[in-house]
Protein backbone atom coordinates (compact mmCIF):
# COMPACT_ATOMS: atom_id res chain seq x y z
CA UNK A 1 0.00 0.00 0.00
CA UNK A 2 1.74 3.31 -1.37
CA UNK A 3 0.55 6.59 -0.44
CA UNK A 4 0.67 10.08 -2.63
CA UNK A 5 0.02 13.41 -1.92
CA UNK A 6 -1.27 16.10 -5.15
CA UNK A 7 -1.46 19.43 -5.85
CA UNK A 8 -5.14 19.84 -7.01
CA UNK A 9 -6.20 23.23 -8.27
CA UNK A 10 -9.87 24.81 -8.22
CA UNK A 11 -10.97 23.57 -4.30
CA UNK A 12 -12.79 26.18 -2.82
CA UNK A 13 -14.76 24.84 0.17
CA UNK A 14 -15.37 21.51 1.82
CA UNK A 15 -18.42 20.44 -0.66
CA UNK A 16 -15.47 20.98 -3.50
CA UNK A 17 -13.25 18.28 -1.48
CA UNK A 18 -16.01 16.07 -1.33
CA UNK A 19 -15.91 16.32 -4.93
CA UNK A 20 -12.56 15.54 -5.31
CA UNK A 21 -12.23 12.74 -3.09
CA UNK A 22 -15.79 11.00 -5.04
CA UNK A 23 -13.99 11.30 -8.22
CA UNK A 24 -10.62 10.18 -7.09
CA UNK A 25 -12.61 6.60 -5.74
CA UNK A 26 -13.59 5.88 -8.97
CA UNK A 27 -10.32 4.78 -9.88
CA UNK A 28 -9.22 1.19 -9.93
CA UNK A 29 -6.83 1.11 -6.84
CA UNK A 30 -7.94 3.60 -4.73
CA UNK A 31 -7.93 2.84 -1.35
CA UNK A 32 -8.77 6.06 0.57
CA UNK A 33 -8.93 9.43 -0.71
CA UNK A 34 -8.68 12.39 1.65
CA UNK A 35 -8.83 16.25 0.52
CA UNK A 36 -8.00 19.82 2.17
CA UNK A 37 -8.96 22.41 0.00
CA UNK A 38 -7.35 25.00 1.86
CA UNK A 39 -4.04 23.21 1.78
CA UNK A 40 -4.97 22.39 -2.01
CA UNK A 41 -3.62 18.62 -1.77
CA UNK A 42 -5.00 15.23 -2.22
CA UNK A 43 -3.73 12.20 -0.63
CA UNK A 44 -4.50 8.76 -2.29
CA UNK A 45 -3.76 5.68 -0.89
CA UNK A 46 -3.56 2.71 -2.96
CA UNK A 47 -2.22 -0.89 -4.23
CA UNK A 48 -0.95 0.81 -7.03
CA UNK A 49 1.18 3.52 -8.61
CA UNK A 50 -1.72 6.30 -9.77
CA UNK A 51 -1.00 7.52 -13.67
CA UNK A 52 -1.53 11.36 -12.97
CA UNK A 53 -3.54 11.78 -16.87
CA UNK A 54 -5.89 9.24 -15.61
CA UNK A 55 -6.20 11.11 -12.45
CA UNK A 56 -6.59 14.38 -14.40
CA UNK A 57 -9.11 13.20 -16.41
CA UNK A 58 -11.57 12.46 -13.62
CA UNK A 59 -10.80 15.68 -11.55
CA UNK A 60 -11.63 17.53 -14.78
CA UNK A 61 -15.10 16.19 -15.04
CA UNK A 62 -15.52 18.08 -12.08
CA UNK A 63 -14.39 21.47 -12.67
CA UNK A 64 -10.95 20.55 -10.89
CA UNK A 65 -7.42 20.34 -12.04
CA UNK A 66 -3.85 19.14 -11.21
CA UNK A 67 -1.30 21.67 -9.98
CA UNK A 68 0.82 22.86 -13.67
CA UNK A 69 -2.27 22.89 -15.48
CA UNK A 70 -3.45 25.86 -17.62
CA UNK A 71 -7.47 24.19 -16.87
CA UNK A 72 -7.57 27.05 -13.57
CA UNK A 73 -4.51 29.20 -14.93
CA UNK A 74 -7.10 32.63 -14.77
CA UNK A 75 -6.77 33.86 -11.51
CA UNK A 76 -5.77 37.34 -12.22
CA UNK A 77 -8.80 37.13 -14.48
CA UNK A 78 -10.52 37.90 -11.08
CA UNK A 79 -8.56 40.86 -9.79
CA UNK A 80 -9.92 42.58 -13.35
CA UNK A 81 -13.51 41.78 -12.59
CA UNK A 82 -13.38 43.11 -9.09
CA UNK A 83 -12.38 46.22 -10.43
CA UNK A 84 -14.45 46.33 -13.14
CA UNK A 85 -17.15 45.62 -10.93
CA UNK A 86 -16.27 47.98 -8.68
CA UNK A 87 -15.85 50.13 -10.78
CA UNK A 88 -19.47 50.15 -12.57
CA UNK A 89 -21.04 50.19 -8.90
CA UNK A 90 -19.78 53.61 -8.21
CA UNK A 91 -20.71 54.80 -11.17
CA UNK A 92 -24.18 53.45 -11.28
CA UNK A 93 -24.02 54.94 -7.62
CA UNK A 94 -23.35 58.12 -8.28
CA UNK A 95 -25.64 57.89 -11.42
CA UNK A 96 -28.62 57.31 -8.81
CA UNK A 97 -29.08 53.66 -10.26
CA UNK A 98 -28.45 51.96 -7.36
CA UNK A 99 -31.70 53.27 -6.26
CA UNK A 100 -33.75 50.32 -7.39
CA UNK A 101 -32.45 48.46 -4.49
CA UNK A 102 -33.80 50.78 -2.02
CA UNK A 103 -37.19 50.75 -3.04
CA UNK A 104 -39.00 47.75 -2.08
CA UNK A 105 -42.12 48.05 -0.23
CA UNK A 106 -42.60 48.87 3.58
CA UNK A 107 -42.18 46.06 6.00
CA UNK A 108 -45.38 47.31 7.39
CA UNK A 109 -48.36 45.12 7.70
CA UNK A 110 -48.90 41.59 6.81
CA UNK A 111 -49.28 41.52 3.02
CA UNK A 112 -46.85 44.53 2.22
CA UNK A 113 -44.39 43.41 4.36
CA UNK A 114 -43.90 39.74 3.22
CA UNK A 115 -44.33 40.94 -0.30
CA UNK A 116 -41.09 43.50 0.46
CA UNK A 117 -39.53 40.10 1.99
CA UNK A 118 -40.13 38.07 -1.63
CA UNK A 119 -39.03 41.45 -3.37
CA UNK A 120 -35.71 41.78 -1.02
CA UNK A 121 -34.77 38.35 -1.76
CA UNK A 122 -35.17 39.13 -5.21
CA UNK A 123 -32.35 41.49 -5.23
CA UNK A 124 -29.76 39.50 -2.89
CA UNK A 125 -30.39 36.24 -4.57
CA UNK A 126 -27.24 37.46 -6.68
CA UNK A 127 -25.54 36.90 -3.27
CA UNK A 128 -27.24 33.58 -2.82
CA UNK A 129 -25.55 32.52 -5.86
CA UNK A 130 -22.21 34.10 -4.92
CA UNK A 131 -22.53 32.89 -1.31
CA UNK A 132 -23.47 28.72 -2.14
CA UNK A 133 -22.68 28.80 -5.94
CA UNK A 134 -20.28 25.56 -4.78
CA UNK A 135 -22.57 24.11 -2.66
CA UNK A 136 -25.48 24.68 -5.86
CA UNK A 137 -23.24 23.60 -8.39
CA UNK A 138 -22.76 20.19 -6.39
CA UNK A 139 -26.24 19.15 -5.97
CA UNK A 140 -27.28 19.93 -9.18
CA UNK A 141 -24.79 17.06 -11.12
CA UNK A 142 -27.75 14.57 -10.23
CA UNK A 143 -31.47 14.41 -11.71
CA UNK A 144 -33.70 16.48 -9.73
CA UNK A 145 -30.80 17.68 -7.76
CA UNK A 146 -31.49 21.48 -7.51
CA UNK A 147 -34.95 21.54 -7.28
CA UNK A 148 -34.81 18.94 -4.37
CA UNK A 149 -31.83 21.48 -3.02
CA UNK A 150 -34.35 24.72 -2.99
CA UNK A 151 -37.11 22.79 -1.91
CA UNK A 152 -35.18 21.73 1.44
CA UNK A 153 -34.22 25.39 1.46
CA UNK A 154 -37.59 26.85 1.50
CA UNK A 155 -38.54 24.26 4.22
CA UNK A 156 -35.07 25.13 6.41
CA UNK A 157 -35.52 28.85 6.02
CA UNK A 158 -39.58 28.41 7.38
CA UNK A 159 -38.26 26.13 10.17
CA UNK A 160 -35.33 28.55 11.46
CA UNK A 161 -37.90 31.78 11.07
CA UNK A 162 -40.35 29.81 12.79
CA UNK A 163 -37.90 29.18 15.86
CA UNK A 164 -36.41 32.52 15.94
CA UNK A 165 -40.24 34.17 15.80
CA UNK A 166 -41.14 32.41 19.52
CA UNK A 167 -37.03 33.52 20.34
CA UNK A 168 -38.22 37.13 19.19
CA UNK A 169 -41.47 36.87 21.17
CA UNK A 170 -38.94 36.56 24.48
CA UNK A 171 -35.90 38.64 23.95
CA UNK A 172 -34.60 41.77 21.93
CA UNK A 173 -32.15 42.89 19.79
CA UNK A 174 -30.38 45.29 20.12
CA UNK A 175 -28.47 47.72 17.61
CA UNK A 176 -25.01 46.72 19.06
CA UNK A 177 -26.61 42.49 18.82
CA UNK A 178 -26.88 43.60 15.12
CA UNK A 179 -24.23 45.40 14.28
CA UNK A 180 -21.56 42.81 16.36
CA UNK A 181 -23.55 40.11 13.81
CA UNK A 182 -23.55 42.33 10.78
CA UNK A 183 -19.90 43.11 10.90
CA UNK A 184 -18.65 38.91 11.64
CA UNK A 185 -21.25 37.65 8.80
CA UNK A 186 -19.18 40.56 6.40
CA UNK A 187 -15.86 39.28 7.26
CA UNK A 188 -16.95 36.32 6.83
CA UNK A 189 -18.36 36.51 3.58
CA UNK A 190 -14.89 38.25 2.09
CA UNK A 191 -13.04 35.53 2.99
CA UNK A 192 -15.27 33.30 1.46
CA UNK A 193 -15.12 35.33 -1.57
CA UNK A 194 -11.62 35.34 -2.09
CA UNK A 195 -11.66 31.39 -1.66
CA UNK A 196 -14.19 30.83 -4.33
CA UNK A 197 -12.32 33.57 -6.76
CA UNK A 198 -9.18 31.47 -6.27
CA UNK A 199 -7.33 34.49 -5.21
CA UNK A 200 -4.24 34.89 -2.46
CA UNK A 201 -4.16 30.93 -1.91
CA UNK A 202 -2.64 31.70 1.21
CA UNK A 203 -5.31 33.59 3.37
CA UNK A 204 -7.49 30.28 2.80
CA UNK A 205 -6.21 28.99 6.34
CA UNK A 206 -7.90 31.89 7.56
CA UNK A 207 -11.19 30.57 6.55
CA UNK A 208 -13.05 29.55 9.74
CA UNK A 209 -13.97 25.92 9.78
CA UNK A 210 -17.21 24.85 10.90
CA UNK A 211 -16.71 22.96 14.20
CA UNK A 212 -15.85 19.34 13.72
CA UNK A 213 -19.45 17.99 15.57
CA UNK A 214 -21.32 20.30 13.17
CA UNK A 215 -19.17 19.23 10.03
CA UNK A 216 -19.57 15.46 10.49
CA UNK A 217 -23.48 16.41 11.29
CA UNK A 218 -23.27 18.01 7.84
CA UNK A 219 -21.52 15.41 6.23
CA UNK A 220 -24.27 12.70 7.52
CA UNK A 221 -26.49 14.97 5.92
CA UNK A 222 -24.99 14.75 2.23
CA UNK A 223 -25.67 10.90 2.52
CA UNK A 224 -29.56 12.23 2.59
CA UNK A 225 -29.18 13.79 -1.00
CA UNK A 226 -29.89 17.81 -2.20
CA UNK A 227 -33.06 18.32 0.43
CA UNK A 228 -31.12 17.70 3.54
CA UNK A 229 -28.11 20.14 1.87
CA UNK A 230 -30.88 22.90 1.46
CA UNK A 231 -32.30 22.24 5.20
CA UNK A 232 -28.69 23.06 6.15
CA UNK A 233 -28.53 26.12 4.26
CA UNK A 234 -30.69 27.66 6.82
CA UNK A 235 -28.12 28.05 9.05
CA UNK A 236 -25.05 29.55 6.67
CA UNK A 237 -23.31 32.40 8.22
CA UNK A 238 -24.35 34.99 5.83
CA UNK A 239 -24.79 38.22 5.56
CA UNK A 240 -28.63 38.97 4.09
CA UNK A 241 -29.75 35.73 5.27
CA UNK A 242 -28.84 36.86 8.76
CA UNK A 243 -30.45 40.45 8.64
CA UNK A 244 -33.60 38.81 7.49
CA UNK A 245 -33.00 36.24 10.36
CA UNK A 246 -32.88 39.35 12.98
CA UNK A 247 -35.98 40.72 11.14
CA UNK A 248 -37.73 37.12 11.91
CA UNK A 249 -36.89 37.51 15.75
CA UNK A 250 -38.72 40.73 15.66
CA UNK A 251 -41.70 40.01 13.68
CA UNK A 252 -43.39 38.90 17.41
CA UNK A 253 -44.16 35.33 17.12
CA UNK A 254 -43.47 32.23 15.76
CA UNK A 255 -46.13 32.09 12.60
CA UNK A 256 -44.60 35.42 11.58
CA UNK A 257 -41.18 34.41 12.01
CA UNK A 258 -41.86 31.56 9.57
CA UNK A 259 -43.60 33.13 6.93
CA UNK A 260 -41.36 36.01 6.95
CA UNK A 261 -38.12 33.34 6.25
CA UNK A 262 -40.48 31.90 3.97
CA UNK A 263 -41.27 34.80 1.77
CA UNK A 264 -37.79 36.10 1.85
CA UNK A 265 -36.54 32.44 0.32
CA UNK A 266 -39.29 32.17 -2.27
CA UNK A 267 -38.14 35.03 -3.60
CA UNK A 268 -34.44 34.00 -4.10
CA UNK A 269 -35.52 30.99 -5.81
CA UNK A 270 -35.83 32.00 -9.45
CA UNK A 271 -32.33 32.78 -9.61
CA UNK A 272 -30.79 29.91 -7.77
CA UNK A 273 -32.76 27.42 -9.23
CA UNK A 274 -31.82 28.85 -12.90
CA UNK A 275 -28.27 28.81 -12.13
CA UNK A 276 -28.41 25.60 -10.80
CA UNK A 277 -30.63 23.74 -14.17
CA UNK A 278 -28.42 26.21 -16.67
CA UNK A 279 -24.85 24.34 -14.68
CA UNK A 280 -26.23 20.63 -15.74
CA UNK A 281 -25.56 22.04 -19.24
CA UNK A 282 -22.39 23.82 -18.85
CA UNK A 283 -18.53 22.35 -19.25
CA UNK A 284 -16.41 22.05 -16.36
CA UNK A 285 -14.00 24.77 -17.35
CA UNK A 286 -17.70 27.29 -17.70
CA UNK A 287 -18.60 26.45 -14.37
CA UNK A 288 -15.45 27.16 -12.65
CA UNK A 289 -15.60 30.45 -14.17
CA UNK A 290 -18.63 30.75 -12.85
CA UNK A 291 -17.92 30.14 -9.16
CA UNK A 292 -14.83 32.23 -9.65
CA UNK A 293 -17.07 35.62 -11.04
CA UNK A 294 -19.15 34.61 -7.83
CA UNK A 295 -16.47 34.59 -5.61
CA UNK A 296 -15.88 38.04 -7.05
CA UNK A 297 -19.13 39.63 -6.22
CA UNK A 298 -19.18 38.03 -2.82
CA UNK A 299 -16.39 39.91 -1.65
CA UNK A 300 -18.06 42.83 -3.06
CA UNK A 301 -21.31 42.18 -1.08
CA UNK A 302 -18.93 41.76 2.18
CA UNK A 303 -17.50 45.38 1.82
CA UNK A 304 -21.13 46.89 1.47
CA UNK A 305 -22.20 44.82 4.47
CA UNK A 306 -18.94 46.07 6.38
CA UNK A 307 -19.84 48.86 5.42
CA UNK A 308 -23.67 49.29 6.24
CA UNK A 309 -22.91 47.71 9.76
CA UNK A 310 -19.86 50.32 10.79
CA UNK A 311 -22.73 52.81 9.79
CA UNK A 312 -25.13 51.09 12.13
CA UNK A 313 -22.58 51.46 14.70
CA UNK A 314 -22.32 55.24 14.24
CA UNK A 315 -18.79 55.32 12.31
CA UNK A 316 -18.88 58.65 9.74
CA UNK A 317 -18.68 56.67 6.31
CA UNK A 318 -18.55 58.37 2.39
CA UNK A 319 -21.44 57.97 0.93
CA UNK A 320 -24.20 60.12 1.71
CA UNK A 321 -27.69 59.66 0.70
CA UNK A 322 -29.32 61.57 -1.31
CA UNK A 323 -30.71 64.68 0.11
CA UNK A 324 -30.82 68.40 0.38
CA UNK A 325 -27.63 70.66 2.33
CA UNK A 326 -27.50 70.98 5.76
CA UNK A 327 -30.27 71.62 7.49
CA UNK A 328 -30.31 73.95 11.33
CA UNK A 329 -32.50 73.57 14.19
CA UNK A 330 -33.97 76.86 15.42
CA UNK A 331 -34.22 77.46 19.37
CA UNK A 332 -37.25 78.48 20.70
CA UNK A 333 -37.24 79.05 24.41
CA UNK A 334 -35.66 75.49 25.83
CA UNK A 335 -36.39 73.52 23.16
CA UNK A 336 -34.67 73.44 19.43
CA UNK A 337 -37.01 72.47 16.83
CA UNK A 338 -36.34 71.09 13.22
CA UNK A 339 -38.43 69.92 10.10
CA UNK A 340 -36.91 67.67 7.38
CA UNK A 341 -38.96 65.88 4.28
CA UNK A 342 -38.29 62.11 3.54
CA UNK A 343 -37.20 61.28 0.37
CA UNK A 344 -37.21 58.01 -1.33
CA UNK A 345 -33.86 57.61 -1.47
CA UNK A 346 -32.39 59.45 2.02
CA UNK A 347 -32.19 62.02 4.48
CA UNK A 348 -30.49 65.32 5.20
CA UNK A 349 -27.48 66.30 6.99
CA UNK A 350 -28.82 68.39 10.03
CA UNK A 351 -27.09 70.55 12.68
CA UNK A 352 -28.14 71.54 16.34
CA UNK A 353 -26.71 73.28 19.40
CA UNK A 354 -24.99 70.63 22.19
CA UNK A 355 -26.89 70.82 25.59
CA UNK A 356 -30.98 71.46 24.21
CA UNK A 357 -33.49 69.51 23.63
CA UNK A 358 -34.17 68.41 20.31
CA UNK A 359 -37.86 68.34 18.32
CA UNK A 360 -36.83 66.85 14.82
CA UNK A 361 -40.24 66.58 12.52
CA UNK A 362 -39.76 64.20 9.56
CA UNK A 363 -42.25 64.04 6.98
CA UNK A 364 -43.50 61.30 5.23
CA UNK A 365 -45.37 62.22 2.41
CA UNK A 366 -47.34 60.02 0.40
CA UNK A 367 -45.63 57.96 -1.38
CA UNK A 368 -41.94 58.08 -0.15
CA UNK A 369 -41.90 55.88 2.42
CA UNK A 370 -40.07 52.58 1.34
CA UNK A 371 -38.67 49.30 2.99
CA UNK A 372 -35.26 51.35 3.22
CA UNK A 373 -35.86 54.56 4.41
CA UNK A 374 -38.88 53.31 6.34
CA UNK A 375 -36.52 53.11 10.27
CA UNK A 376 -34.27 55.67 10.96
CA UNK A 377 -31.21 54.50 12.85
CA UNK A 378 -29.52 57.15 15.54
CA UNK A 379 -26.80 54.77 17.25
CA UNK A 380 -25.02 57.45 18.94
CA UNK A 381 -28.35 58.53 20.24
CA UNK A 382 -29.49 54.99 20.76
CA UNK A 383 -32.80 55.88 18.79
CA UNK A 384 -34.35 53.00 16.62
CA UNK A 385 -37.54 54.56 15.06
CA UNK A 386 -40.25 53.35 12.42
CA UNK A 387 -41.38 56.10 10.01
CA UNK A 388 -45.24 56.19 9.07
CA UNK A 389 -46.43 58.77 6.62
CA UNK A 390 -47.29 61.91 7.84
CA UNK A 391 -45.27 63.76 11.15
CA UNK A 392 -42.56 61.77 13.00
CA UNK A 393 -40.98 63.21 16.27
CA UNK A 394 -37.54 62.61 17.50
CA UNK A 395 -36.62 63.88 20.61
CA UNK A 396 -33.00 63.42 22.24
CA UNK A 397 -30.47 65.71 23.61
CA UNK A 398 -27.45 65.90 22.23
CA UNK A 399 -24.81 66.44 24.74
CA UNK A 400 -21.29 66.52 22.97
CA UNK A 401 -20.10 68.44 19.73
CA UNK A 402 -18.59 66.87 17.07
CA UNK A 403 -20.16 64.78 13.95
CA UNK A 404 -22.67 61.43 14.49
CA UNK A 405 -23.35 59.05 11.88
CA UNK A 406 -27.10 57.79 11.09
CA UNK A 407 -28.66 55.87 8.48
CA UNK A 408 -31.63 54.15 7.89
CA UNK A 409 -31.82 50.32 9.55
CA UNK A 410 -29.68 48.51 6.90
CA UNK A 411 -27.33 51.09 6.85
CA UNK A 412 -27.22 51.66 3.04
CA UNK A 413 -29.07 55.46 3.52
CA UNK A 414 -26.53 57.16 5.26
CA UNK A 415 -26.29 61.09 6.27
CA UNK A 416 -24.18 63.09 9.36
CA UNK A 417 -25.87 64.87 12.30
CA UNK A 418 -24.04 68.09 13.69
CA UNK A 419 -24.17 69.03 16.79
CA UNK A 420 -21.98 72.47 18.00
CA UNK A 421 -21.57 73.57 20.89
CA UNK A 422 -24.02 76.83 22.37
CA UNK A 423 -22.79 80.09 21.24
Amino acid sequence: MQKTTFSVTGMRCPNCENAVCRAARTLPGIKTAAADYRAGTLVLESGAAIDPDVLRTALEQGGYGLAGDDFHACRTNSVYLFIILLGVYMIARHMGWTAVFQSFPVLQGDTAGYLALFVIGLLTSVHCIAMCGGINLGQSVAAGGSVLYNLGRLAGYTLVGGLLGALGSVIAITLQVRGIVGLAAGVFMILMGVNLAGEFSALRRLTPRLPAPLARALAALRQHGPFAIGLANALMPCGPLQSMQLYAIASGGALQGALSMFFFCLGTIPLVLGFGLTAQFLKARWRSWMLQASGVLLVLFGLFMLQNNLALAGAALPGRSAGSGGLTATVEGDTQYLTTYLRFNGYDDVTFTAGIPVDWTIVAEPGTLNGCNGEIVLPTFGLQIPLQEGENHIRFTPETAGSYSYSCWMGMLRNTITVVEEP
